[in-house]
């Protein structure tokens, strides 16, 4: 890619970014912050995800995750659960009601995407979404070294 593509690109991206915090911002008002809201997102994918785990996936150090699990426990969103046979690792739990916030910030979030996304056509979407998808995984694999 060219010095213009590059620039245009990144024209784009900063477009992308300011609708993205708008986004985030409002199907975030579930009473979480957008960090919060990805630890939250994280844990659905699972019944139980460690401390360790969890900051790994967020790429996020394991301090800043744990005062971020901190408000959501006071929230009464998460649960932490120690098991007894290893007391060293910090298991972490959705409480009904933090599968519910999940819920609603899925629900808005869908709308919101499903609406962004109806004009483009299947075939354009496919493409898109294999090169966004892509482009994330060169961008990770960068910063991970």
């Amino acid at each position: 890619m060219d010095p213009e593509g590059v620039r245009k690109f990144r024209e784009i991206l900063r477009i992308f970014e300011r609708e993205l915090d708008k986004q985030n911002n409002s199907s975030c008002c579930c009473g979480v912050t957008l960090s919060q809201c990805h630890a939250l997102m994280e844990l659905t994918k699972k019944d139980s995800v460690n401390l360790n785990q969890l900051s790994e996936k967020l790429s996020i150090d394991k301090s800043a995750v744990s005062r971020t699990i901190e408000t959501l426990v006071t929230k009464e969103l998460v649960v932490r659960i120690i098991p007894k046979e290893n007391r060293r690792i910090t298991n972490l739990k959705l409480t009904k009601t933090g599968v519910n916030v999940c819920h609603q910030i899925n629900t808005g979030n869908d709308d919101y995407y499903f609406k962004a996304l109806k004009s483009i056509s299947t075939e354009d979407l496919s493409i898109f979404l294999r090169s966004f998808e892509n482009l994330a995984t060169q961008m990770a694999n960068m910063n991970s070294k």
